[in-house]
């Protein structure tokens, strides 16, 4: 950055000013020239908050698939609608037979840390054992399992988990592989002890890595197929998958917390679905949804986002969330922010990004994060969700290097040929910049000039 080196130079105020209009005129005719370079294939706008003028402007108008920036649009949604205290509640009923029956409250954040807690809040709430039989009731939601719109339904990646009333684990399940001494058979291990799930093949120690895997459901069964070698010495290899089965995959763990926690089985476990009633013996709280936000923005976790939409409308309408219940509200509370997203080439039909289907602009998400900067109890939510450049999240190996390293915070997007950066910069002179590029049809954001650009803010 040419600022840095003004003093050194021992140039006086005049000199000073000159060489940072120029500065930060290359600056942006850099910017400039490298976005007009991709024609209709990107959509960009760069807007200082805090003077409430527009400092850069190339295709804003243009609506073009935004991948996972639209988590954006399902956070605010979210946090204004539901509020950011709004917990998601879990319970659990003991029968008088000593059954057990469940109901989801849609919680994407549940994993088998909270199992644990339930399950010694039941021991102090005087459960001692059980039958084995374990109802699950999963009714917040519809039973459509993926989102309509989204991408690569039958993939077995983790990206591609199901959503359901009842999770566990982001419906996902975890193969380790960790390297013993060269020649010998690698340690190979699930992150829970599912028995529907069967790893099969080896991974040898050898001198490099190249872990080869698949995975595939037959009938009941996960079967996850691993070869291949680690390197000695090597950090443990890791590759999640989604689970098939949401309810069973939260039952059988339930059942063998239970064990683990000292609560013994009077019988087999035996895993149904069906509806609970009567008056729960636990209800277990989840975390704030500032924090699940978080987690949906660090990451771009499109579980978490799919989820969301769902919530909203069975929170909101008090029926049984659906997707496109959901994303209607999302699109309704847009447009009373003045964001059409339903006209002029401009669709929502996922809020977690992973389709084909979504058009925005970069002005309507310029307009968007003109709103949150308005709002002063969302505002410090959205920011602390955001991945910070060569830091954390998303944008953890971007921009490194650059001046806006550790200042820029943005939610990324990326599908094939797809990317998009929408964030929040605070400039030199403690001003806001809001910042939305969309570039498509396989370009790429030119990230040098834009840390360029708004290092001369």
């Amino acid at each position: 950055m040419i600022t840095k080196s003004i003093y050194k130079w021992g140039l006086d105020s005049a000199a000073f000013s000159l060489i940072l209009i120029l500065s930060s005129t290359s600056a942006q005719a850099g910017l400039e020239g490298a976005l007009k370079k991709m024609g209709k294939g990107v959509s960009a706008q760069v807007y200082n908050l805090s003077q409430g003028k527009n400092i850069l402007s190339v295709n804003a108008e243009a609506p073009l698939n935004p991948a996972s920036s639209v988590k954006l649009l399902t956070a605010y949604t979210a946090l204004t609608k539901l509020g950011i205290n709004f917990s998601f509640k879990t319970s659990f009923y003991q029968m008088k037979k000593g059954d057990f029956c469940i109901k989801g409250g849609g919680d994407p954040s549940f994993v088998m840390e909270d199992l644990y807690l339930v399950v010694e809040a039941l021991k102090r709430k005087g459960v001692e054992d059980f039958s084995g039989k374990i109802t699950i009731d999963s009714s917040i939601f519809d039973q459509e399992l993926y989102p309509e719109d989204r991408n690569s339904q039958d993939s077995e990646r983790a990206y591609n988990a199901p959503i359901a009333g009842l999770n566990f684990n982001y419906n996902t399940i975890s193969v380790f592989v960790n390297p013993t001494e060269k020649g010998h058979a690698a340690r190979i291990g699930l992150d829970f002890p599912f028995d529907f799930v069967k790893v099969q093949g080896k991974v040898n120690t050898a001198s490099g890595t190249d872990v080869s895997w698949d995975k595939k459901g037959k009938g009941d069964q996960e079967i996850v197929s691993l070869g291949g070698k680690i390197a000695e010495g090597a950090d443990e290899w890791r590759k999640p998958f989604r689970i098939r089965d949401p309810s069973r995959a939260f039952g059988e763990a339930f059942f063998k917390m239970l064990n683990h926690g000292g609560v013994p089985t009077k019988g087999a476990m035996q895993i149904s679905k069906g509806t609970c009633s009567g008056e729960p013996t636990f209800v277990y709280s989840s975390k704030p949804l500032s924090f699940i936000v978080g987690l949906m923005d660090k990451y771009s976790n499109n579980f978490i986002a799919d989820s969301l939409v769902k919530t909203i409308d069975a929170e909101l309408n008090s029926k049984q969330g659906t997707s496109e219940g959901g994303l209607k509200l999302v699109r309704a509370e847009m447009k009373k922010i003045g964001i059409d997203v339903s006209s002029n080439g401009r669709h929502v039909v996922s809020g977690s990004g992973l389709t084909d289907g979504n058009d925005l602009a970069a002005s309507d998400f310029i307009s968007l994060v003109k709103q949150i900067y308005k709002e002063k109890t969302i505002l410090p939510e959205i920011l602390t969700s955001l991945p910070i450049a060569g830091l954390d999240g998303t944008l953890k190996k971007k921009y490194i290097g650059t001046d806006v390293q550790g200042r820029l915070r943005g939610k990324t997007g990326t599908l094939s040929g797809v990317q998009s950066l929408v964030g929040i910069y605070p400039s030199s002179k403690g001003e806001w910049i809001a910042v939305a590029v969309i570039a498509n049809h396989g370009n790429t954001i030119p990230e040098r000039d834009l840390a360029d650009f708004l290092s001369e803010q």
